[in-house]
């Protein structure tokens, strides 16, 4: 994988990387459009070099007897379009507004015969499950009824320790203490 990298690395050394930038910055434009919100906050670049991080650090991963380099790079720029495109989409779909909205969880499967490779790096994550599996290790681990719930504020997007303590209605002192412990077998159960 590492000559992979290094191979892409070159390859962009010695290309003309400004008009492949625009072409797949004009690529990005013709399927989104003008409009901003289309683009959830970013930019046509930031999808362009997206791929290329991606292809940098191996989340992408090139097989150049299959397709040459430029196939590639806007396969996979399609690729994260689509899924842009598919995210936007499940986020209209959502009819009840009580409803919680995790599409930002998933992440759309390429489709191999749109791209001309299958992408297995990604994969549908059931929030709900992986949240159960992770509570159930914490108790098996012995966490206190504080560390629980802090991990329970975590998962409802209450981070900051002021905000927890005031949630849980417990001194701020007690939750830093209890976070400290949570980290430390957090870590234990994510080494096993």
């Amino acid at each position: 994988m590492l000559k992979i990298k290094n191979e892409i690395s070159e390859i962009l050394k010695n290309c003309d990387i400004d008009s492949l930038i625009r072409r797949m910055q004009a690529f990005t434009i013709s399927k989104l459009g003008y409009s901003k919100k289309n683009y959830d906050g970013l930019e046509p670049l930031d999808f362009v070099f997206g791929v290329f991080e991606k292809a940098l650090t191996g989340v992408r991963n090139w097989d150049k007897s299959k397709i040459d380099f430029d196939e590639f790079v806007f396969g996979s720029l399609k690729s994260d379009i689509y899924a842009a495109i598919e995210k936007k989409r499940r986020r209209t779909e959502v009819k009840d507004e009580e409803e919680i909205d995790e599409s930002y969880i998933l992440d759309i499967h390429v489709i191999s015969n749109e791209v001309g490779f299958e992408d297995t790096t990604t994969q549908k994550i059931d929030y709900n499950t992986e949240k159960k599996n992770f509570l159930d290790k914490l108790k098996d681990a012995e966490a206190t009824d504080i560390e629980i719930l802090i991990f329970e504020c975590w998962c409802d997007e209450i981070f900051k320790p002021q905000e927890i303590a005031d949630f849980l209605e417990l001194d701020v002192a007690t939750i830093y203490n209890a976070l400290k412990r949570l980290q430390k077998r957090r870590k234990t159960i994510l080494q096993n």
